[in-house]
């Protein structure tokens, strides 16, 4: 736990948010750590089947992350 980090003081698991950057929906751990666990993965998966999701990442490195594609509606 980082005392000058915001995400650190979390009160959830995840937290789900934009992308500053691309401006697609993302999930963000709140633990200080570069990856998802095995069972992390797991979970986000579950919590939305079918969605395509991209856990590389770019630009953050302190806090899990990743991207969720979601296909909008023709």
């Amino acid at each position: 736990m980082n005392s000058s980090c915001d995400l650190c003081e979390g009160k959830f698991r995840f937290y789900i948010t934009t992308c500053r950057t691309c401006k697609i929906p993302m999930i963000v751990s709140t633990d200080h750590k570069a990856e998802f666990s095995k069972n992390e993965r797991r979970l986000i998966q579950a919590m939305f089947p079918g969605i395509r999701i991209r856990w590389r990442q770019r630009k953050i490195h302190d806090h899990a992350h990743c991207h969720l594609f979601i296909r909008e509606e023709p």
